[in-house]
């Protein structure tokens, strides 16, 4: 938490002194000003528009996400012209570059990279007999956790635990406790765990999974079939808010269901795109009990 600034106490003789400070505090005014950098993701083989790509500045909370045709806009100010930028993208080599850089050569070419995923063991089909749910099942109005978001990229998501290994992913679930903020545009990530359990930057299924909808309540569900993903790690699910509607309404009128108990904390959200994962907590005062959002998958094992 920042502590506040105060400014220093001016004498009522010192006139010089109190320009002096005001020159000051306008030129740090007009220093902090937001500015909005107009650019585009496009791959280097083709020039293509690359769709969705996630741009940010690493650690900050500064970021957005570029629309389908890899243009995006990002708000930042000149106190940020030497921090860090990352750009990445499925299938593609994430790029770092200084924000100065950036905004002196606003188009950013990804390179394509192939894929290496990590083996897991197989077992004959005929052996995934069992079908179970994992995570929060529950749909309650009442306990609900918001999305707070500060722009495109803003994300939140859950540890999912297997029962058994390896266990064949069918789908994934979100349970919706309020959507009135009219049609939203999420990308579903399952992300890699690191061996603190905290999530990674890997991505477990390399496609981006697009998801558009307007519903009020209930659950929203993806079809993970396709992607045969067999796994035989523990994994970070998450939804991802990409486009429609404005960080404002998304952040007070949509909530998913959720729960109290006392498990493991596993809920780690982000407010825009490369911003660090923060753990949620409902603090001490609830003695040990922690939250847990209605995410879910449907597994073979």
């Amino acid at each position: 938490m920042q502590s506040a600034a105060f400014p220093p106490r001016v004498p009522s003789f010192a006139f010089p002194f109190r320009l002096s400070l005001l020159f000051l505090l306008l030129l740090l005014a007009s220093t902090a000003r937001a500015q909005v950098l107009s650019g585009t993701v496009t791959e280097a083989s083709s020039a293509a528009g690359v769709p969705y790509a996630n741009v940010g500045i690493i650690g900050k909370g500064i970021g957005t996400v570029a629309d389908d045709n890899g243009v995006f806009r990002l708000t930042y100010t000149s106190a940020n012209l030497l921090d860090t930028v990352r750009i990445s993208s499925i299938g593609y080599r994430a790029q770092r570059i200084l924000l100065r850089d950036l905004v002196a050569r606003p188009t950013v070419r990804l390179v394509a990279e192939a894929v290496t995923l990590r083996g897991v063991q197989v077992k004959a089909k005929g052996l995934y007999k069992r079908t179970r749910t994992l995570g929060n099942t529950g749909n309650s109005e009442n306990s609900t956790l918001t999305l707070e978001a500060h722009d495109l990229g803003a994300e939140i998501g859950t540890v999912i635990s297997l029962k058994h290994k390896p266990t064949k992913v069918l789908n994934a679930n979100f349970n919706v406790a309020y959507n009135r903020a009219g049609s939203l545009m999420f990308r579903v990530n399952l992300y890699r765990l690191l061996p603190n359990g905290k999530p990674s930057n890997v991505k477990l299924v390399q496609r981006d999974i697009i998801v558009t909808t307007s519903v009020a309540k209930g659950p929203i569900t993806v079809d993970l079939t396709p992607d045969q993903l067999v796994l035989d790690e523990d994994f970070f699910l998450t939804l991802e808010w990409i486009g429609g509607a404005d960080a404002k309404n998304v952040s007070s009128k949509l909530a998913f269901s959720a729960s109290l108990g006392y498990t493991n904390n596993d809920l780690y959200l982000r407010d825009t795109s490369q911003a660090e994962w923060e753990r949620a907590s409902v603090g001490a005062v609830l003695a040990g009990l922690q939250p847990r959002i209605s995410f879910y998958v449907t597994v073979q094992d």
